[in-house]
């Protein structure tokens, strides 16, 4: 009896963009066998050129662009296109790219575990399931590197490694240049995207974390254009149909959200313009869902950032040159301040440090600039628009720190440390203008143990900072004609029933 005949291989419709450029049969699959043999990153996303003669017809056609989608898919093989939205139909990533091998699952497992735990919290802007989705697009991969460069820097939030893991985290600077050299893969200009916005956010806060201002600024400016360019800063833009995936709206709306406060923090540390106005409606808040009390303190923390629009900042960044002093607004912010978040005690303990830090915080803001303008009185510290007010807060911010754990300070960052020396900078300023013989009598008592107590959580607590602790003993110094001892007592992590009371 004769055998069958060979079966012919079955004709691949296309072959994927990597087999077609090394020009190799390739299977079909997704992933293919070639890219999976290899380790790579599979995708279909080039175009299949048409055959056939290009006749005179064709070529009087003029050549049209795709209509622009402002969230189409970049990354077939994924299945939340909007998330992964580019501004065209184009993909933004086509070349060909390849990962570190020091970027392993668990290295970036360990990462996330960290991000979700601790820094969630604080900016709830992304969505692990898609994070954790394989095959990785080069965008994915540049936004987790510039997430894990953000967890390098606060190395103490880190969980404990597994003993049969056995690795280590990459440094910050290797993270920050991985995340670089993916983008250079990436057009974001004519594709930007919320994947990039979130990845240039990242990069803002790791820049932050290492003083390096002016890049800072760039990648926060960039992610501001890019969410704009996306017009995601308009209500409009989800009311239509392309943005009708639920989960995109959500991220999106998150991200406005936590660029707006960010923006507006770094304008008041750094005398910054503002872009951002509150242009969108605030999250809604499910109940049943798991981030609600998350969203719950996030909302809080956006209230305490809304009063301080372009007026204020124009004021704030010029002084000198505002003639105009509107003292009841002024009196009426401080007085805001005074009476807001009045329940914190179901938020996480990451959010409650934040919110409680970053209210003390704005209230010298608003003290420096009544300052400025001549519009404060000689009343007792507890007077919003006393002189005296510093001694008031700082003491409430040695309370706080007394009150909540230092891991929850920890996670911050360099922000609330930068918070705390600017209230410690106050105080001491402060105490430089009145004589030690009258403080007494001016100021609370103990307002020399609060500004050392000041001093000492600035070098030591919250990560501490040795540039800021040298020039907060300088000041201190000066003003109390004394040496600054710099050792302090472990944090007492009780009392938290005196938290509703700061």
């Amino acid at each position: 009896m004769s055998s069958p005949a060979p079966t012919k291989p079955s004709k691949v419709r296309q072959a994927c963009d990597i087999c077609h450029k090394r020009k190799i049969r390739c299977d079909g699959s997704r992933p293919c066998h070639n890219c999976q043999s290899l380790d790579i990153s599979c995708t279909y996303l080039a175009v299949p050129k048409k055959t056939g003669p290009k006749g005179p017809r064709y070529a009087r056609r003029p050549r049209q662009r795709p209509p622009p989608t402002a969230f189409s898919s970049t990354s077939p093989e994924i299945n939340i296109p909007s998330i992964n939205s580019s501004s065209t139909a184009s993909p933004p990533c086509p070349k060909l790219f390849i990962e570190s091998p020091q970027m392993t699952d668990a290295v970036i497992r360990w990462c996330l575990d960290a991000y979700f735990k601790h820094k969630y919290p604080l900016t709830p802007i992304l969505h692990r399931p898609h994070l954790e989705q394989t095959p990785r697009s080069t965008e994915q991969y540049g936004l987790i590197t510039a997430c894990c460069a953000v967890i390098a820097l606060s190395p103490e939030i880190l969980p404990p490694c597994p003993v049969e893991d056995n690795f280590a985290i990459p440094s910050a600077d290797f993270l920050i240049a991985e995340t670089l050299r993916a983008r250079e893969n990436c057009n974001l200009i004519e594709h930007p995207s919320l994947i990039h916005i979130q990845t240039s956010f990242f990069l803002h806060a790791a820049f932050f974390s290492i003083n390096k201002d002016n890049s800072a600024w760039y990648y926060l400016q960039e992610a501001i254009t890019m969410l704009q360019t996306l017009r995601l800063h308009e209500e409009t833009t989800y009311t239509d149909d392309d943005t009708s995936d639920p989960v995109f709206v959500k991220y999106a709306q998150r991200m406005f959200w936590v660029l707006f406060i960010t923006e507006r923090a770094y304008a008041l540390q750094r005398n910054r313009p503002i872009r951002l106005q509150d242009t969108l409606k605030l999250p809604d808040v499910d109940p049943m869902s798991s981030d609600a009390e998350i969203l719950r303190g996030f909302l809080d923390l956006i209230s305490l950032f809304r009063p301080f629009g372009q007026d204020f900042i124009s004021q704030w960044n010029s002084p000198a040159s505002s003639t105009s002093t509107d003292f009841a607004y002024l009196f009426r912010l401080q007085y805001l301040l005074k009476h807001s978040l009045p329940n914190l005690s179901n938020h996480p303990q990451v959010q409650q440090a934040d919110l409680l830090i970053s209210r003390q915080w704005l209230k010298i803001v608003v003290w420096k600039l009544c300052a400025s303008k001549r519009v404060l009185s000689t009343a007792n510290s507890e007077d919003v628009m006393s002189l005296h007010y510093p001694a008031s807060i700082a003491r409430d911010i040695v309370m706080v720190s007394q009150l909540l754990p230092t891991q929850a300070f920890e996670a911050n960052g360099i922000g609330i440390v930068e918070k705390v020396f600017d209230v410690g900078c106050s105080l001491a300023d402060l105490l430089s203008l009145v004589p030690l013989e009258y403080q007494g009598s001016t100021m609370d008592v103990g307002v020399i143990d609060t500004l050392m107590e000041t001093v000492k959580i600035v070098g030591t607590r919250f990560g501490g900072s040795y540039r800021h602790l040298d020039i907060l003993v300088g000041k201190a110094s000066e003003c109390l004609l004394m040496n600054v001892d710099l050792s302090l007592p472990p944090p007492d992590d009780d009392n938290q029933e005196n938290m509703e009371e700061i």
